[in-house]
């Protein structure tokens, strides 16, 4: 029987590299800082905030 061996880390990183794309911006220190602090506050995260910030431009540029 020949078995063969799943490699769950190569797995993850081709579906990741299927799926995802990185969204990378440069922030002033300041802003980030205040950025994380209020994600923090809110208890979101990144990828919840820019999901939530899409929409709504989504919704301003329908009106």
């Amino acid at each position: 029987m020949n078995k063969t061996n799943f490699d769950q880390k190569a797995y993850e990183q081709k579906y990741k590299k299927e799926h995802y794309s990185v969204f990378k911006v440069d922030l002033k220190k300041n802003e980030k800082e205040e950025l994380d602090e209020l994600l923090k506050i809110a208890n979101i995260s990144k990828a919840a905030f820019l999901r939530n910030a899409i929409n709504d431009l989504k919704k301003s540029l329908q009106k």
